[in-house]
């Protein structure tokens, strides 16, 4: 079985944080009703829904918890263990605020702590505002938080929308020792001609970045099967544009679950990838996010014993 780097999954303890996003009466999501993930996901499920997929290490993402401090990583810390499960967390801070430097300090006390996510995502459509105000991006606030984050060599995790792409591809030059991540493919949004041309546009632009790398994931926006036929087109130019060694796959559990379950995740990627070499592959799946990480690759005696270990746990 290939061995597999899971680039971004979250786990969360319903009643631990507030999780607002989680709270019975919360409105759906941008994918429509979430129901069914209120509720607890911890490192024994996501490894059981591991188990049979390869996945050798992971990083956990930010769950938008509504936690304190560096509170919601030291709870990672907690269930996680000493395991690979994940073997990387990213954590969440609003780089305005002014005392982000002391926080940065506090997330670093964590062996996992690789970076932090803030979601910039605002659009004139009401459901795909994941910020306060739109051209976070461009304000002295933000960059100064972002300096911080580049001082101690952390990565900038972020979710934005295609008309944001190009400003983050500015971001980029203008930073040109941070390294940036952007989540699910760019968010590849086809509600209008519009989003088409825009998120081509600003990929191209983002792909001219050599610090900027992306996550193949959320591709419930293409298609919530991960349909080859409807995801190949988008995902083929990312990889062409980008290289598949800024290009890393991702779960998106237990989010994606919802629409697709990763066994089909990665029997449809795989039908994309088809005619890639398997350099190639192993990178996509494996050792991109191994390198923005900073995960040590395990030896195949060791990643399954993790697994078994998780698993039962």
């Amino acid at each position: 079985m290939r061995q597999r780097i899971d680039a971004h999954h979250h786990l969360w303890q319903l009643g631990h944080f507030p999780y607002g996003w989680l709270a019975p009466d919360s409105p759906p999501r941008p994918f429509g009703d979430h129901t069914r993930l209120k509720t607890d996901y911890l490192v024994a499920d996501y490894a059981r829904d591991m188990a049979d997929a390869g996945v050798v290490a992971s990083v956990f993402v930010e769950a938008n918890a509504g936690a304190s401090g560096a509170s919601e990583i030291d709870w990672v810390d907690t269930v996680g263990g000493d395991g690979s499960l994940p073997a990387a967390s990213i954590g969440y801070a609003d780089l305005r605020q002014p005392d982000v430097g002391r926080l940065l300090s506090s997330f670093q006390r964590s062996g996992r702590m690789r970076g932090i996510r803030m979601s910039l995502a605002w659009d004139s459509r009401p459901r795909w505002r994941f910020v306060d105000s739109p051209d976070v991006m461009l304000t002295s606030d933000f960059q100064r938080g972002l300096a911080e984050l580049t001082r101690r060599e952390l990565v900038f995790d972020t979710l934005v929308v295609p008309g944001q792409l190009e400003q983050l591809a500015a971001l980029a030059r203008a930073n040109p020792d941070q390294q940036f991540v952007a989540n699910h493919l760019g968010t590849p949004l086809r509600d209008t001609p519009d989003d088409i041309v825009q998120w081509t546009q600003g990929m191209r632009e983002c792909a001219k970045c050599a610090n900027i790398s992306i996550k193949v994931s959320g591709l419930w926006v293409l298609d919530r099967n991960w349909l080859p036929e409807r995801i190949a087109g988008p995902v083929r130019m990312v990889i062409d544009l980008f290289g598949p060694d800024r290009c890393m796959w991702a779960t998106n559990y237990p989010v994606e679950k919802l629409m697709c379950l990763v066994a089909d995740q990665i029997r449809n990627l795989d039908a994309v990838l088809d005619d890639l070499s398997e350099d190639d592959k192993d990178l996509i799946y494996r050792r991109t996010a191994s390198r923005v990480y900073r995960i040590a690759l395990p030896g195949e005696a060791a990643a399954v014993a993790n697994l078994q270990k998780a698993a039962s746990n």
